[in-house]
């Protein structure tokens, strides 16, 4: 059953896109000719497409270069020729050289004044109780979206996250950072443990969540004392400082 809800949303939120971005299907599909990348889902795309249509930022950044780049680009391109007072950028993550170099090579030459890819390994990235993985290098902007579909984060030790969105809130003087989640369950997670749940829901069926988060100091020592954690009648605990 979730498969199948899955592959029905999928569809309706492709011609969904293909309907609000008209011409981006094909240059999808002249793109993925020279890349192998699998792509984000239809699902997580509409709702960056919406998200970026609503908040217009400034800056997005995108955790994970591939085909969803091509659909980031275009709305951000609708909304230039649509709003003469916005002049929104992309910055693309890539981790692995052999992708950024394929990536950079196969970008459109209509979205490259949107977009530029930037070559930032893998490092661990550790705040308070977590411990995940961002991009190295990425710029400093006042991002204010954030797609989130990378870099890998299994590793000798087991499962971490997808950590550029808290890396982001070190970057960023945006007050609240808006974006989606492909997959990356562990991701979400995370942010429901600072955030609470209504943060970012997730459902298997759509394999993906949105958000919209506001900046914190997640290193402040003062984190270290119980009065920012609460308990229930059975002995529940749950991290509530960052809760709204």
């Amino acid at each position: 059953m979730r498969v199948i809800v899955q592959r029905a949303m999928n569809q309706i939120c492709k011609r969904l896109i293909d309907r609000a971005l008209p011409g981006v299907l094909d240059d999808l599909r002249a793109y993925s000719r020279g890349s192998e990348t699998t792509g984000t889902q239809w699902i997580t795309l509409w709702m960056a497409v919406r998200g970026i249509s609503k908040t217009r930022p400034a800056w997005i950044l995108e955790s994970g270069t591939g085909a969803s780049t091509l659909v980031l680009a275009a709305a951000v391109q609708k909304l230039r020729r649509t709003h003469s007072d916005y002049h929104g950028k992309i910055i693309s993550m890539e981790s692995v050289p052999e992708w950024f170099d394929i990536a950079t090579a196969n970008l459109p030459d209509t979205y490259r004044d949107v977009v530029e890819i930037v070559l930032g390994p893998r490092e661990k990235f550790e705040m308070a109780m977590y411990r995940g993985y961002i991009h190295a290098n990425i710029p400093q902007h006042d991002y204010a979206f954030v797609l989130l579909d990378a870099p890998a984060f299994s590793d000798a030790e087991g499962i971490a996250f997808c950590a550029d969105i808290f890396k982001v809130m070190d970057l960023s003087r945006a007050p609240i950072i808006h974006g989606v989640v492909d997959g990356r369950a562990s991701s979400v997670m995370v942010i429901q443990q600072i955030f609470g749940t209504a943060a970012a829901r997730y459902w298997h069926g759509l394999y993906a969540a949105k958000f919209a988060l506001p900046r914190i100091n997640f290193r402040d020592t003062n984190l270290r004392t119980t009065r920012d954690f609460s308990t229930s009648i059975f002995g529940r605990l749950e991290f509530v400082k960052f809760r709204r």
